[in-house]
């Protein structure tokens, strides 16, 4: 009844039904903190059968790219094809008034009032849905629960029991907020709703992964849009924190502990967990790996409900981190952070076993998505980004010569050979430094220099990966040095000065954004 009524009103309407498929279905699959590590076709010790199945049957993008490498404004740039540093939500621009220098991280969201790519999509007759992690909206919420906290969620200990039916009811109700608060910013259907991270969920219980609740909603979504073009975002919160390689978060806890609270029937849409481990097993790899295959059964089970429901001829299959590992170059600029896989699935139509080496970011997803489905963007919508569409289809032509990444203090510019790195605090921690005050770190440490985040967990571990982390200019010479360990900075003068103009360029861009010599107030 609920697709059938769906159907009439976009068929009265005037908007174009999938009955033409004149517009393809659209499932983009965003994964948390992925690195190469944990793919097994980019040499990750992991199985991971069905991911490297659609590296054989589609595209692979070998050098797509993230423009700021931590949750949420990787995921804004994805949903809206801006770079972060043009959002305009409230939090951000709480934090960042106009003519203040930008410290881009996890308080970009997505705006009510400018457009995105489901907004866009939805005028146009396409059915959305949102499916697993946000993070970006609301962050006034996500500061916990308690009468002195400014945010809708009832409140529970963070040892409650969520089998207690009181305590699973404010869990569902506080689900239910963010499923309607979600539905705000363009999507018809939102469900399996992370707020954010585990740890947002306020409680001991709940703070482990659930890709069966996430995946058994993903069916409800695709089950209810099949007569429709379709837009689903399906985002894990695999592999995130808390550590997935520590089965207790996963493999081993109760499927039926969730986002929304307990729920008792559970779920049967993907193999057991005991199955994962077996397999994992077989194939000769530690217990400690089988998340990695936990999260391709999850893709492979949306692969197999696409061809269940006759839609593989009709769908394109996008999946993505959002960005690399904190071991790796999470919360900094390093292409270990900035460069992650795509993969493009749509059988029929992409040629199998392609491969794309030219640059691509995550703002040009949505100019992408719109061209391909016949889609003129709104007058007064703001994007970054550049449409990739020919190559889907077999063009090898360089789709942009450079990308500009943004992070904390950091700002970067990206090509194929080089990348220029410029690290600028503003003005008034640059007063402190002249005064020669120093700085407190994570674990008490003291820090000539400030991290480049607001989280200093985050820089924490980024400083401790990354030598060259707190160095104000940095050039890397990509194809000679692609893990980025010699700063040539001083070396190629022509080279800095070619790159320094394009990241002023790029910088300049911003109203009212400062940073360093590059952009003045």
């Amino acid at each position: 009844m609920k697709r059938f009524l769906l159907f009439a009103c976009l068929l009265f309407s005037g908007f174009s039904t999938g009955a033409d498929k004149e517009k393809p279905n659209i499932i983009l699959i965003v994964t948390d903190d992925q690195s190469f590590d944990s793919i097994g076709f980019m040499g990750g010790k992991v199985l991971t059968p069905r991911i490297d199945q659609m590296a054989k049957e589609g595209l692979y993008f070998s050098d797509f790219n993230v423009t700021s490498t931590v949750c949420s404004p990787s995921r804004y740039s994805f949903l809206t094809g801006r770079y972060a540093g043009r959002c305009e939500g409230e939090k951000f621009l709480k934090e960042h008034p106009p003519g203040d220098q930008t410290q881009v991280e996890n308080i970009g969201e997505l705006e009510t009032h400018l457009w995105n790519l489901p907004k866009v999509l939805q005028k146009n007759g396409y059915w959305t849905g949102f499916v697993g992690k946000s993070h970006v909206v609301r962050h006034d919420w996500l500061a916990g629960h308690g009468p002195k906290v400014d945010s809708p969620m009832e409140s529970y200990p963070q040892d409650a029991d969520p089998r207690d039916p009181d305590v699973s009811a404010k869990m569902r109700r506080n689900h239910e907020r963010w499923c309607n608060e979600i539905k705000r910013y363009g999507f018809d259907f939102a469900d399996g709703v992370y707020a954010a991270n585990l740890k947002e969920l306020q409680n001991e219980v709940l703070n482990v992964h659930n890709l069966d609740w996430t995946v058994d909603k993903a069916f409800d979504f695709l089950e209810g849009a099949k007569d429709v073009p379709f837009f689903l975002y399906f985002s894990t919160t695999l592999h995130h924190g808390p550590a997935p390689w520590v089965n207790k978060f996963s493999l081993e806890a109760d499927p039926r502990m969730t986002g929304e609270g307990f729920v008792e029937e559970g779920f049967d849409v993907l193999p057991s967990r005991a199955d994962v481990l077996r397999r994992n097993r077989e194939a000769g790899f530690p217990d400690k790996a089988a998340y990695a295959l936990w999260l391709d059964d999850g893709v492979g089970a949306i692969l197999d409900k696409v061809s269940e429901l006759g839609l593989e001829k009709d769908t394109l299959i996008l999946f993505v981190p959002d960005h690399g590992a904190y071991r790796h170059g999470k919360a900094t600029l390093y292409d270990y952070g900035m460069r992650v896989p795509l993969l493009a699935q749509w059988k029929g139509k992409i040629k199998p076993g392609s491969r794309y080496g030219g640059l691509v970011a995550n703002i040009d997803v949505t100019p992408t998505l719109l061209d391909l489905c016949g889609i003129e963007p709104p007058a007064d919508y703001q994007m970054d980004g550049v449409s990739f569409e020919p190559v889907l289809f077999g063009s090898r032509e360089p789709v942009r010569d450079m990308i500009f990444g943004e992070l904390g203090h950091s700002r970067c510019i990206k090509t194929k050979d080089w990348k220029y790195i410029a690290v600028r605090y503003p003005a008034e921690v640059q007063k402190l430094l002249a005064e020669g005050m120093s700085f407190r770190g994570f674990q008490g440490e003291v820090l000539e220099r400030p991290y480049l985040t607001r989280n200093s967990h985050l820089g924490h571990y980024a400083a401790a990966q990354n030598p060259h982390y707190f160095t104000a200019d940095q050039l890397f010479e990509l194809k000679s040095d692609p893990e980025e360990n010699h700063n040539k900075y001083g070396i190629y003068p022509e080279e800095e000065k070619r790159l320094k103009a394009e990241l002023e360029k790029a910088i300049q861009s911003f109203p009212l954004r400062p940073f360093g010599e590059f952009g003045k107030p």
